[in-house]
C-alpha cells in the first residue's frame, strides 16, 4: 500500500516493503531525498529525522510496482 509523508509542505510517496534479511523497510522516491538535502547537507533536522527513516529511494514510476517487483528491484539494488 502506498502512503504519503509531509515534508516542507509537499506530500511524498513511501511504501513498506518486507526485505529477504532485514525485515519491514520504508522505501521511498527520488523526490523525497532531493528535498532533504542541499548540496550534500539535511536541509534541516526534520530532513535528517525523515531520511533516517528511509531505507532506500526509488523513482516516481518504480514506487508503484506491485509489492514482488518493487522488493526484486530494491534487493539487487542494495543487497
Amino acid at each position: 500500500m502506498i502512503e504519503t509523508i509531509e515534508f516542507q509542505k509537499m506530500q511524498y510517496r513511501v511504501r513498506e516493503i518486507k526485505l529477504p534479511n532485514l525485515g519491514e523497510v520504508l522505501i521511498s522516491t527520488t523526490s523525497l531525498n532531493d528535498a532533504l538535502l542541499k548540496n550534500g547537507k539535511y536541509v534541516s533536522n526534520d530532513a535528517l529525522a525523515i531520511d533516517e527513516q528511509i531505507f532506500y529511494f526509488v523513482n516516481e514510476r518504480e514506487i508503484t510496482f506491485s509489492n514482488k517487483k518493487l522488493i526484486n528491484l530494491v534487493s539487487t539494488q542494495v543487497l
